[in-house]
Parts: C-alpha cells; structure tokens; sequence
C-alpha cells in the first residue's frame, strides 16, 4: 500500500510538471504576442501622432502665401537655441503632410529640443525644433510644443479585464490540457501496479495517445500471457500432486510394515514431510489464480478468532492488543498470511503474541514471538522460496522454506505490507501495515 500510494504521488507530481510547463509555455506565447502587438501598436500610434501634428505645422503654414513666413509667424523664434537629436519620423511626417497639401518651396527637419526652447508652458509637453529652409533663403530655426508621446503599454479597465480574463483562460485550459494529457497515463500506471497484485484484474481501457494505448494494450496482452502460464503451471503441480499421493500412500503402507521402529518412525516423518513439501507447493502456485473479492473486516475480530483456533488446537498463542478498525481485505489471504506468521512463531519462537496498533496513517498487525531472533542481514532472505536458517529454522524442526514465502504473497493479495524485524528485549516480530 505504501508503494502504491507513492506511485499515486509519483503521478500527481508528473501531472502538476506537464501542467506547469503547458502553463509557461501558453504564457511565453502570450507575452510574445502581446509585446508583438504592443510594439506595432505603439509604431501605428507613433505614426497617427506624428501626422496629425504635421498637419498641425502644414496648417500653420497654409495659412500665409509664404509657408515659411506662416510658420514663422505662428511659432516661437527658436535662434540660437541649441538643436537636439534630429527627429526623422516628424521630419518625414511634415514633409508628406507639405506634399499633399500641394505647399512647394520650403524642406523642414525636426530635431529634438529641451522645454525650455518652447517656453514656460510646455514644461510637460515635448518640444521640437523646426529648421525651415526656403527656396533661395536663409534657414529659419521655429519651436513647436507637441503633445505627449502616446504611451501604448497603458491598459485601461476595460484591456486588464480581458488581460486578466485571458490568463484566466490560460490556467484553465493549461490545467484541463494536462489531466487530459497524463490521465490516461496515471491510469496505466495505476492499472500496471494493480496488474503486479491482481492477475484476474479487468483489462486496461486503451485510451488516451497512441504510445500510452500501445502500452495499456501490451500490458493486457501480458496479462492474459501471465495468466494462461500461471494456470498451466497450477494444472501441471496439481497433477504431479495428486499422482503422488498414490505412491506416497503405497510407502506409507510399506513403512508400517517395518520393524524396527526407530526406522519406521524416521520414514513416516521423511513421508510426512515430502506430503507438507506438496502441498505448500502447490498453495503457493494456487496463490495467483485464487479469485476473492475485497470486503470491510473486523480486524480484531479476526485476530481474536484465529488465536482462539490455534489456542485450542494446544498453541502458545495469545491476542494482546485490539485497535477497533475496519479494512476493505481479502479476508481468507488474510487469514491465511496471519496463520502462517503464527505457525511460524510457534514453531521457531515457542509462542505467538498478536496485536494490532492504529495510528493516524497505519493500522499495523504485530505477531511476536520470543525466540532467538534474526542476524538483520538474514531478514529479508527469510521471504525467498525454501530459504531456512540453520539451526532453528532447519527442516527437522518442520520448516519447508515456503511459509514466509507464502505469508507475504497473500499478504500483498489483502492489500497489506508484511516485515519482519528483531523485537527489542529479544524474538521476531512480523508486521503487516495497512495503510489508513
């Protein structure tokens, strides 16, 4: 459950990066056009300032028969006042603005001036220069104050309403556009984790980008692979189980024959043995193809009804410790993973203490014995098939190397985690964790 909760994490974390970089990206787009269309707003308003104030200047100087005299007499003497960078774009604007008004005979430049040239009144006004040349005469230099330059990056309300509006729209289809986008991926990565747990688990629905379809429907054809294999596999051991049981019954028959007893008690036991070999054997290829639906279970009333079961078939066990919950489980994996861990302790530990433990994010079944422990380098090797320790987990003392083996498949089949660790004050201490 804790993997798969990280995995959960895991898929949130791409799903929030694959939506942040749409979001960035949309947003780059956006500051791209935006600048874009402010700098040729800017360049339009630039343009649409600069001909109405040549027109301003041609009207000045249409208004005498001598365009230079007009416009003399209309601005302010700038003689002797120091010119400025020139100023091309107003230049050009008063010489078209010349031309279409047919007025021939004068050429101007505009250059750029301080406020000063244009007077006291034009402190917050831009002022220019303009040398005018007449035909034949003598250049004449005359200020004008003009207007302020349009300032094109000002939004009025109505503009950051729809600024704010289109980020809005931004966020949304960025956040919509990633959950479409990774959903189907969660969701295959979800159905793979589940696939590892659960073999007869419904197909994945193929759906989302080619690649992540091409995935769902390799991971369902795996399955269904996984899944014929498993059941040939269990066919295969059931068979080979069931024909030795004649065999072993026939030896058992022929042992009772023996007379000596010390070697008739040895062959019933080696008998015994290779019949327990079988059939844990064969539980343990039964595991995968077992069908059993989840449902809510009292966990303290299973505890205590399998500890009073082990208790009156003569078992040292004991039920501690209840926590009052209630986990959606497979109840008979497990039943059959708490049986093992207490078999186990009984058989290596001489007793079995159980007891559950609830906690804000865990509920944890603890099954203790007080035996000899563990080396912790040797722990997680007890998991692996036919795996024992010598002396105390030895074949004499009943161990085939597949109860631990067994306890953690079926403790993953209910949903749980299954450790095992040295309990302080000495034994073993086996814990199954749900998570909460």
């Amino acid at each position: 459950m804790a993997r798969v909760s990280t995995r959960h994490g895991r898929a949130e974390a791409e799903t929030t990066r694959l939506f942040l970089l749409l979001l960035v990206g949309a947003l780059l787009a956006a500051g791209v056009t935006f600048a874009a269309l402010g700098l040729n707003h800017r360049h339009r308003l630039s343009q649409a300032h600069d001909f109405t104030t040549a027109e301003r200047i041609v009207d000045l100087a249409g208004s005498s028969d001598d365009p230079a005299v007009g416009l003399t007499d209309g601005l302010p003497d700038a003689a002797g006042q120091r010119l400025g960078a020139p100023d091309p774009s107003l230049t050009h604007a008063v010489a078209e603005a010349l031309k279409r008004r047919g007025v021939d005979g004068v050429s101007v430049k505009a250059f750029e001036a301080s406020a000063g040239a244009c007077g006291a009144a034009a402190d917050r006004l831009r002022c220019r220069i303009l040398v005018l040349r007449p035909v034949n005469g003598a250049p004449v230099p005359v200020a004008i104050s003009l207007p302020p330059a349009p300032r094109p990056w000002t939004l009025s309300r109505e503009a950051a309403a729809l600024l704010f509006a289109g980020l809005a729209a931004v966020l949304l289809t960025g956040w919509m556009a990633s959950r479409l986008a990774a959903g189907p991926l969660n969701r295959l990565s979800q159905g793979a984790v589940a696939l590892s747990h659960d073999l007869d688990r419904p197909p994945l629905v193929e759906e989302g980008a080619r690649e992540v379809r091409e995935a769902a429907a390799a991971l369902n054809a795996m399955q269904t692979r996984l899944r014929a294999l498993i059941e040939d596999r269990t066919r295969v051991l059931a068979a080979v189980a069931h024909d030795l049981q004649t065999p072993l019954t026939r030896m058992r028959l022929r042992v009772e024959k023996i007379k000596d007893e010390t070697l008739r008690a040895q062959f019933v036991s080696d008998l015994a043995g290779m019949q327990h070999l079988v059939r844990e054997g064969l539980d343990l290829a039964r595991i995968e193809t077992t069908v059993e639906a989840a449902t809510p279970v009292d966990l303290d009333a299973l505890l205590s009804a399998i500890c009073e079961d082990a208790a009156e078939a003569g078992q040292p066990v004991v039920f501690t410790q209840g926590c009052n919950a209630v986990v959606p489980t497979r109840p008979q994996a497990l039943r059959r993973c708490l049986t093992n861990l207490i078999d186990n302790a009984v058989r290596h530990g001489g007793d079995a203490a159980v007891s559950a433990v609830r906690d804000d994010h865990t509920v944890r079944l603890i099954v203790r014995d007080h035996g000899p422990g563990v080396a912790p380098d040797q722990l997680e090797k007890l998991f692996e098939p036919f795996y024992r320790l010598d002396p105390s987990r030895s074949r004499d003392s009943g161990g085939s190397g597949l109860g631990l083996t067994i306890a953690r498949r079926m403790a993953e089949r209910a949903g749980a985690h299954l450790t095992l660790a040295n309990a302080d004050g000495g034994g073993l201490e086996a814990t199954l964790t749900f998570e909460a």
